[in-house]
């Protein structure tokens, strides 16, 4: 049988893995968001240097005046990820692999 204070030891134990466990979750988390973040900023960069016209859209100061701001754009983009043939024809001429 245990003593009490190796009970609490072992408690203290399973609490620090616990803890640990929850920092490096968080570690993790933050390194794939700015990895996910610095991929934003070139694919943005990119779409910026390839069509210079999006440089109209500016952001706004609130979400919902950015949704306003940006809305032709956004369409544009639902209807060319939604229309394949347009896009398999561009992935041909580029060669690009694509799924």
């Amino acid at each position: 049988m245990q003593s009490v204070s190796e009970h609490y030891r072992k408690a203290a134990t399973l609490e620090q893995l616990k803890n640990r466990k929850k920092v490096q979750e968080r570690r993790d988390l933050e390194a794939r968001r700015k990895v996910e973040f610095r991929r934003h900023i070139i694919i943005g960069e990119l779409v910026c240097k390839y069509f210079p016209d999006v440089m109209k859209y500016q952001p706004q100061r609130y979400k919902k005046d950015n949704a306003k701001e940006f809305a032709d754009f956004e369409r544009f983009l639902q209807v060319l990820a939604t229309d394949t043939e347009p896009l398999t024809t561009l992935y041909d001429r580029v060669k690009l692999q694509h799924s």
